[in-house]
């Protein structure tokens, strides 16, 4: 099912009425709405950041002028660090955030010289691999928020997310968005995570697991939540996606920066 291209009166007015980026009234073609210089944060390239072994990955971060509130690790869909992912990490700097996106496929080129080929070459890299790899984006925003850390991720980033937390990554708290659940969920029983989940009605291949994800984080006692966007599909969130939904990408986003703000504070 197709989104119309045509903004939405009702997404419209919501993105005038809030006071940090969200998601735009309708599609877009090349995934900015937040750019690189607005002077209410400062974003570019990262290039000190290492993986465990030794390799430079390709980061992209972003930050508020005044104090963070916390960090924030974007993780990005199948496709790389896109010029969409990149206005994610800067959506949430208008929020108030550290946000951190890091490529999986670092070593490979990433998505600038991968291109088409990068969903392909994604399938060669391990669950531990990747996983290594985010941590070292959570180590170095940790360096300054100091245990202030969440995490959003869409699509393969939203499983990754879901793994993060199924492993005891140091977070308090996530918002997996339409991610496939790990193939052992045990330690959600355990988590200390506040998890926040978002699924679309229409995806159902993925969120026929969300009972499943839900009943697990029950026996944790941790806060969460899971949210099905009813009339939503896979990928509602990604404005460059044919399957686009702007008042429930915009719904979505603004219940993500309030649930961090509530526990990074």
């Amino acid at each position: 099912m197709a989104a119309s291209t045509t903004p939405s009166p009702a997404a419209a007015a919501t993105a005038a009425a809030t006071p940090f980026a969200i998601p735009p009234a309708g599609r877009t073609t090349d995934g900015v709405t937040v750019k690189a210089d607005d002077p209410r944060i400062s974003a570019g390239p990262v290039t000190d950041l290492r993986g465990p072994d030794g390799a430079t990955l390709i980061a992209y971060r972003a930050a508020p002028k005044g104090a963070s509130l916390g960090g924030i690790l974007v993780v990005q869909e199948n496709r790389g660090v896109t010029e969409h992912i990149k206005d994610v990490v800067r959506r949430a700097a208008t929020a108030g955030f550290t946000a951190l996106a890091v490529d999986v496929l670092s070593r490979e080129g990433g998505i600038e010289k991968l291109g088409n080929d990068y969903s392909g070459a994604l399938a060669k890299r391990t669950p531990d691999q990747v996983l290594a790899d985010m941590r070292a984006g959570l180590d170095a925003l940790d360096r300054t928020e100091r245990g202030r850390l969440a995490t959003v991720g869409f699509c393969f980033g939203g499983g990754v997310v879901w793994q993060l937390v199924n492993a005891g990554a140091p977070l308090r708290a996530a918002a997996p968005y339409y991610g496939p659940k790990p193939a052992d969920i045990s330690g959600l029983a355990r988590t200390k995570t506040a998890v926040l989940a978002f699924y679309g009605e229409l995806d159902t291949r993925i969120t026929g697991s969300a009972p499943e994800m839900e009943a697990a984080l029950k026996q944790s006692g941790a806060p969460h939540q899971i949210a099905v966007h009813p009339g939503a599909n896979h990928a509602f969130h990604n404005d460059t996606s044919e399957r686009y939904a702007a008042e429930q990408a915009q719904k979505a986003w603004i219940a993500t920066i309030e649930w961090f703000r509530r526990h990074l504070a």
